[in-house]
């Protein structure tokens, strides 16, 4: 009679085991799905925004094309910039890239105005941004002594000489495209960026780019109005 009660005690005891084994099992499970779902729904509900900014906040100025009576003068600007896309699911397209650079004055009665200074139409790359990573692109563009902006161009082209511009504004146009997991893309949008205020200068005598001293780029606002 003691060797059966033993025997039951031990396979209760075993039974009270696995039950606990299987409670812990089933709770780790739980834990564990819980987890993945709140992964899964943050990455699905991360923003689809594109953030674009100018590293070191600085463009540098070169004069390309002495100025002379039967040639137009010629600068080259050169500046990075970085890009982050913090979606989890989605890629990002920044296409077909335009630039204007303003110079921004502060008036009298505390406002600003801007006055158009240099223009591009190429030079700046594509930005494409695979989910939830960042990308750096570096830029080289030209411009020349174009009429509508004849007067502001010479003061930029005499900045090759080593003036100092504190009160730059870039401006982006470019086609924004999100680009899905299942391979298609949402309807492309006109996306602009304004990256405000920068210093533009020779190169020696502004200082060098830092890469976390970065103007970040305001999307389809213009945040000197």
């Amino acid at each position: 009679m003691a060797a059966a009660a033993d025997a039951v005690g031990r396979k209760s005891a075993f039974r009270r085991g696995l039950n606990a084994t299987r409670v812990a099992v089933a709770s780790a499970v739980t834990v564990l799905i819980v987890i993945t779902l709140a992964h899964a729904v943050t990455v699905v509900f991360r923003p689809e925004q594109l953030y674009l900014s100018v590293t070191g906040r600085i463009i540098t100025v070169e004069q390309k094309t002495p100025a002379n009576a039967t040639a137009n003068a010629t600068v080259g600007l050169t500046f990075s910039v970085q890009a982050n896309n913090p979606s989890g699911r989605a890629r990002f397209y920044y296409t077909d890239i335009r630039g204007l650079i303003f110079l921004v004055n502060k008036n009298n009665n505390g406002t600003n105005s801007k006055q158009a200074i240099f223009k591009f139409s190429t030079g700046l790359k594509d930005i494409i941004v695979a989910p939830d990573s960042m990308l750096q692109t570096a830029a080289y563009v030209t411009g020349k002594n174009y009429t509508k902006i004849a007067s502001s161009f010479d003061e930029l082209y005499n900045g090759g000489n080593g003036t100092i511009y504190n009160n730059a504004m870039l401006k982006l146009n470019g086609t924004f495209t999100v680009g899905l997991y299942s391979v298609h893309n949402k309807t492309s949008v006109q996306r602009v960026y304004y990256c405000w205020p920068l210093t533009m200068g020779a190169a020696g005598n502004a200082s060098a780019p830092d890469m976390d001293d970065n103007v970040s780029c305001v999307p389809d606002y213009d945040p000197t109005k």
